[in-house]
């Protein structure tokens, strides 16, 4: 087996840590990934205020901005790994406090939503940011054992890559159930007051792309461990004898017929 097909893990913890670490900070910028949003909530209820038009949410921040020709972004936030949209909050302040969200519209179930899936969208970040350092720690052991001139997988590393795995399927599972069922209440709660929520498709791709990494990472190492143990025994098949050829031997104790005195 070639020795670059065992790097196939490391190659792979590899991508998913940038894949992970483009998912957490994604919207933490204006100019820095601000199309990868889990998802977008649409606010038509401004009625002259400075309410803005629109929200995108990500695992560390949001940005916000105004329908035109396109979505044009007028600022984002300051980001945390705790982060959690307090849509009351960030409405009335963007409202400049000037009249209750209910005059201008806004479904108090919407709040209400936020508020239940504040400390799961809390716990996301903290996720991506275990499972990134998992991926990375992987990365770090390989090249280190590979300086130590040591190339088989070692077992250790099967634990590290699963438990990347396990943290960043927990991370991609909330991001999924916030973009498909919490959109789906805001759009059920929303409907008269035409509030909307649309999520986004780009970051539900890259976040199952690192788990699925990180998922044939551990595949393929937990191979690669049992090859190495396998040929580490020194298994021998047993050789078989044929009966027929020990009975059809000559009796070389007896001279042929004839010639015995």
């Amino acid at each position: 087996m070639p020795n670059w097909v065992r790097l196939l893990p490391t190659i792979w913890a590899f991508i998913a840590f940038v894949l992970s670490l483009l998912c957490l900070f994604s919207g933490t910028r204006m100019d820095f990934l601000t199309g990868n949003d889990i998802f977008t909530l649409y606010t038509p209820i401004g009625n002259g205020t400075s309410l803005q038009d629109f929200y995108s949410i990500f695992p560390m921040s949001y940005c916000g901005g105004f329908l035109g020709n396109g979505m044009n972004m007028s600022g984002c936030s300051g980001y945390d790994v705790l982060f959690t949209f307090n849509a009351t909050q960030i409405l009335l302040e963007n409202s400049g406090n000037s009249t209750s969200l209910e005059r201008l519209g806004w479904p108090t179930a919407i709040s209400d939503d936020f508020e239940a899936f504040s400390a799961t969208t809390q716990s996301m970040g903290v996720f991506y940011c275990i499972a990134a350092g998992i991926a990375a720690i992987a990365v770090l052991i390989r090249f280190g054992l590979l300086i130590a001139q040591r190339t088989k997988q070692m077992i250790f590393e099967l634990l590290v890559l699963f438990l990347g795995f396990a943290s960043l399927s927990v991370a991609s599972v909330i991001a999924t159930v916030i973009a498909l069922q919490f959109v789906n209440l805001v759009n059920l709660h929303g409907r008269k007051s035409r509030v909307t929520a649309e999520y986004g498709q780009q970051f539900l791709s890259m976040t199952w792309a690192a788990t699925g990494l990180l998922l044939a990472g551990s595949i393929a190492n937990l191979v690669f461990v049992l090859m190495d143990r396998r040929s580490e025994t020194g298994y021998v098949p047993p050789i078989e004898h044929d009966e027929h050829d020990e009975h059809d031997e000559p009796d070389e104790t007896h001279g042929p017929k004839g010639m015995e005195d």
